[in-house]
C-alpha cells in the first residue's frame, strides 16, 4: 500500500508540533504541508525558510522526530492573477517552494495552474461560443499560461522536482483535457494531483481521468462530493452562491464514503497504483459536517479498512 497521510490545511490555527502529534497518535507517516498561498503558512513558510537556512534545518529535524517519511508541499495560488501585486506574491512563493523542496529532498510540490483575467477580476474561458470566449482562452494560454509554466517547469527540472497541478474549476487547468496539454507544452515535470471531488463535481470520470493520465500522475488528494437533489436541479454543478450557514448547497465536500461507497474508493486506489503511482494518498479535510479531528481520523479508518 502507498503511504497514507493528510493535509495540513485544515489546521490553520494549529502549530506545527500538535499537528505532528495528531500524525504519531494516528500512525501516520505520510504529511503534505501547507507552505504559502492558500493553506497558509503556518506550518511553514516557504518564503520565510529560504532566508533561515538554520530554521529549515529545524523544520527537517521536527518531521524526522515526528516519523514523518513522505513528505509533500502545498502552495495552492495563483501566479497568473489579475491584480499584479498577488500575482507577483504567488509566483514568489512557488519559485520558493520549489527551491525548499530542493533542499528538504522532496520531490513533489502542489499547487494550482492560475487563471488570469481583467481589471483585477477573473475570467475563467470554459465554453467555445460565444467566440469571444474562445478567443480568450487561446489567448490567454498561448499568451500567458504556457510561458509561465514553461519557465517554472525548467525551474523545477533544474531542482530535481516534480510539481503537481491539481485541476480545479475557475483555473485554466481544470480537467484531464487541460492538464495534458499544458503537459505537453511544458515537459514531465508538470503532472497533476488528482482530488477526485473536483471531478465529480464538473461532470468528469476520477477512474477515466486515472487512466488517461497514467504517468502524469504526481500526486493524490482523498476527497469525496456528494449533492443535494433539489438544490442540484435548480442551480447546476456550477453553483456561485457563496458558502454561508443559511444556503444549502448544490453539492459539497464529503469524507470518503459519504459520497461514494467502498467500491469506488477501492477501485479507485487500486487505479492509481496500476498507473505505477507509488506516492501518497493525501486526506483532505473539507467536509462541512465535521471537525478536522474528527473527519480525517475517520477517513484514515475508512480507507485503511479497504487495503486490509
Amino acid at each position: 500500500m502507498n503511504p497514507l497521510g493528510f493535509f495540513t490545511a485544515p489546521f490553520p490555527e494549529t502549530d506545527l508540533s500538535e499537528v505532528l502529534d495528531l500524525a504519531r497518535r494516528w500512525r501516520v507517516d505520510a504529511l503534505e504541508i501547507g507552505c504559502g498561498g492558500y493553506p497558509g503558512t503556518h506550518h511553514a513558510d516557504a518564503r520565510h525558510l529560504m532566508n533561515a537556512p538554520e530554521e529549515i534545518e529545524t523544520f527537517r529535524q521536527q518531521l524526522d522526530d515526528a516519523g514523518i517519511r513522505h513528505r509533500v508541499l502545498s502552495c495552492h495560488c495563483n501566479p497568473l492573477h489579475p491584480d499584479s501585486i498577488q500575482a507577483d506574491l504567488a509566483d514568489q512563493t512557488l519559485r520558493q517552494t520549489l527551491h525548499l523542496a530542493h533542499r528538504l529532498g522532496i520531490r513533489t510540490v502542489v499547487t494550482f495552474s492560475g487563471v488570469g483575467g481583467q481589471g483585477g477580476q477573473f475570467n475563467w474561458p470554459v465554453l467555445g461560443w460565444p467566440t469571444d470566449y474562445s478567443h480568450y482562452w487561446t489567448e490567454v494560454w498561448e499568451t500567458q499560461l504556457i510561458p509561465y509554466w514553461q519557465g517554472i517547469a525548467a525551474l523545477a527540472e533544474s531542482l530535481d522536482v516534480r510539481i503537481a497541478i491539481e485541476p480545479h474549476g475557475g483555473f485554466l487547468v481544470h480537467s484531464p483535457g487541460t492538464l495534458l496539454m499544458l503537459r505537453e507544452a511544458c515537459g514531465p515535470s508538470i503532472g497533476v494531483n488528482l482530488d477526485p471531488s473536483h471531478f465529480w463535481w464538473q461532470g468528469l470520470d476520477p477512474l477515466a481521468g486515472v487512466r488517461l493520465l497514467g504517468d502524469a500522475l504526481h500526486h493524490v488528494h482523498i476527497k469525496d462530493w456528494l449533492a443535494d437533489e433539489r438544490e442540484q436541479a435548480l442551480w447546476g454543478m456550477l453553483d456561485p452562491r457563496p458558502r454561508t450557514p443559511d444556503i444549502t448547497p448544490a453539492w459539497e465536500f464529503a469524507i470518503p464514503g459519504r459520497g461514494h461507497d467502498e467500491g469506488f474508493w477501492q477501485a479507485f486506489i487500486a487505479a492509481c497504483i496500476a498507473t505505477g503511482y507509488d506516492g501518497m494518498f493525501s486526506i483532505e479535510h473539507e467536509d462541512p459536517t465535521l471537525d478536522p479531528v474528527t473527519g480525517i481520523e475517520r477517513s484514515l479508518d475508512f480507507i485503511r479498512a479497504l487495503t486490509v
